[in-house]
């Protein structure tokens, strides 16, 4: 919505929003360009009024306000943001479960070196049993060890 200024006046602030003169008349008087929320505030203030005409030249008004598109503006960006986080949440968990799979590797690479001395181990000990069984077998008449 177009507004005038009054004489003397250029700038204002309403709700931490700054208005200036946009264009100006050939009387040199300033008109400027507010939402059409911020109309009652505007026109509580002494010498401020509708631009009822402009002067040629003047830039299109702003958009009027379309309910139905800034609520699906609203939905849609707190959905990005919701996917947003979901997907930082997922990639934490990956990493923690990545984490987890390496530490998984480590013990697994371990066991099997452990896997592997019992083995070897054992291997050694069932020779040294066999060794030390063959003369006991070899004294028995019929024994295998012969």
């Amino acid at each position: 919505m177009w507004f005038k200024f009054p004489a003397g006046c250029d700038r204002i602030s309403i709700e931490r929003q700054e208005f200036a003169v946009e264009v100006k008349d050939e009387d040199g008087e300033g008109y400027f360009r507010a939402p059409d929320h911020f109309s009652a505030r505007i026109l509580e203030l002494k010498g401020f009024s509708v631009a009822t005409t402009l002067p040629e030249g003047s830039p299109a008004d702003l958009p009027k306000p379309d309910p139905l598109r800034d609520n699906a503006i609203t939905a849609l960006t707190n959905t990005v943001e919701a996917l947003k986080l979901e997907a930082q949440n997922l990639r934490t968990d990956l990493s923690v479960s990545m984490a987890k799979v390496r530490t998984l590797e480590n013990e697994k690479a371990m066991l099997e070196v452990a896997l592997k001395e019992v083995t070897n181990k054992l291997a050694e000990l069932q020779e040294d049993d066999e060794e030390e069984t063959l003369p006991a077998l070899k004294a028995i008449p019929g024994g295998k060890g012969k």
